[in-house]
């Protein structure tokens, strides 16, 4: 029996037993006392017969006495009803106030249908993180988006998509008379096959191929209403996605090439940063297939000097940051299919432990504490602070624990983009994709890296 049946319990047996002991004995007024004279006997014959009661003068004493008992009965059981009443208010107050009645920990979805692929997944990617088993992005991306999906991703057609690419950006490296081993030239290439449109002619073909850019997929980019916009399986399938997607591709191609390059953050965005022969760094924006400067990514507002120096924006994440980051995103689609429990902050702590400035695992964090908060302290009505604070301190424990982090995350120089912001920067980038296509500088550019 749960905690609200036996509340309910504890009322039903109250009101149940003051209804029954109050009909049983009814108020009785109390007699006047008769007067009895010494030295008789009153007893019952054999029968069962009081044989005083026919005689003149003793039927009052009979009475008397029969009141009498019922006085005492009366007082008797009225003391037992005071009695009960009291431990049975005393059990309601008991239940009101014991901590025992409240609920302190989120409920396990552990068991559920599907939540085993997502352990084994976390698994997986923690023996990557601590040198259990090599870093691969390829795998990790895989297995994060294959276990919100139950194991039903075709591996095949997910390299298969993979092998084009490479296979496309190796062929047209050559007809353009590149050195494909020159480390910028892949990186030029790969993000030309993800940005351009190419036309090649592959091998055990007759004809030519034309590959066809990544597009920006502008509805539902922040995959609000379906997850799967953040997924590179449904990129490789569909040949659009958003700056979550987009970058990790490039990064699984990267991999499967040798070339080198490094995920970077700005506010609620993610985009690639690869150097030069000359050792500059330079910044892939993906989003619209166009190369930005540092400036670019800083004017688009909300970064801080604090948010640069805490590592949250603009720096380069090594390879096992990027695993740490599918660790947040496994986090990010376990909640959006089963809700929060234990196992989304242990993610988010692990994730921490390999990318301290991992945003996508403080967010996680965060929200993880404003549940359980929310979920305890719904439980006693939302009081006001000072009464969650004399009358529920773990409660009141939980506030300060997810107002800290609040605080932690401040501090470290985050500030909230709105939506209207975000679209504001979006269309900057596409004015400035515009230009380019007319601007000859930016072939310029693109001569520098061949």
């Amino acid at each position: 029996m749960n905690r609200i049946s036996k509340y309910f319990l504890i009322l039903a047996l109250f009101f149940t037993t003051t209804n029954n002991l109050l009909g049983q004995f009814p108020v009785i007024p109390r007699p006047q006392p008769a007067t009895i004279s010494t030295g008789v006997v009153i007893g019952t014959s054999a029968n069962g017969v009081n044989p005083a009661a026919n005689i003149p003068g003793f039927s009052n004493l009979n009475n008397n006495n029969r009141q009498r008992q019922q006085l005492e009965m009366y007082e008797r059981d009225k003391r037992e009803l005071q009695q009960r009443n009291a431990e049975l208010y005393k059990m309601l107050h008991e239940y009101s106030t014991s901590n025992h009645s409240i609920q302190y920990e989120l409920p396990s979805c552990v068991g559920m249908p599907g939540t085993d692929y997502f352990y084994q997944t976390a698994k997986k990617l923690l023996d990557m993180l601590s040198g259990k088993i090599p870093l691969d992005l390829k795998e990790a991306v895989f297995s994060v988006e294959n276990a919100y999906f139950e194991g039903n991703i075709d591996r095949t057609k997910y390299e298969k998509a993979i092998s084009e690419l490479v296979t496309i950006a190796q062929v047209k490296a050559k007809q353009d008379g590149l050195n494909w081993n020159t480390p910028t030239t892949k990186n030029i290439m790969l993000f030309r096959v993800m940005s351009d449109t190419l036309k090649v002619k592959l091998p055990a073909r007759e004809s030519s191929t034309v590959s066809y850019p990544m597009q920006y997929d502008f509805d539902d980019f922040w995959a609000k209403e379906d997850i799967t916009k953040y997924f590179v399986t449904k990129l490789l399938a569909s040949h659009s996605g958003q700056c979550h997607s987009l970058p990790l591709l490039y990064l699984i191609l990267c991999e499967a090439t040798g070339a080198e390059a490094n995920l970077a953050f700005s506010p609620m965005h993610s985009y690639i940063k690869f150097k030069d022969q000359q050792g500059n760094w330079n910044n892939l924006e993906l989003t619209q297939g166009r190369i930005v400067t540092d400036a670019f990514i800083i004017g688009s507002g909300f970064i801080t000097t604090e948010a640069i120096k805490n590592g949250l924006y603009m720096e380069p994440q090594t390879k096992k940051q990027a695993i740490a980051h599918c660790l947040s995103d496994l986090a990010m689609y376990y909640e959006r299919k089963y809700g929060y429990d234990k196992f989304l902050l242990q993610c988010a702590d692990s994730a921490l432990k390999y990318a301290p400035g991992n945003f996508s695992a403080l967010a996680m964090k965060s929200n993880y504490h404003s549940a359980h908060f929310e979920y305890t302290v719904n439980q006693v009505g939302w009081p006001p602070q000072d009464t969650l604070k004399v009358h529920y301190p773990r409660i009141y424990e939980l506030y300060e624990e997810r107002n800290n982090f609040y605080r932690k995350i401040d501090n470290m120089g985050y500030r909230e983009m709105p939506k209207e912001a975000y679209n504001a920067w979006l269309n900057a980038v596409n004015e400035e994709k515009e230009r380019r296509e007319h601007d000859d500088k930016y072939n310029k550019v693109l001569r520098l890296f061949r």
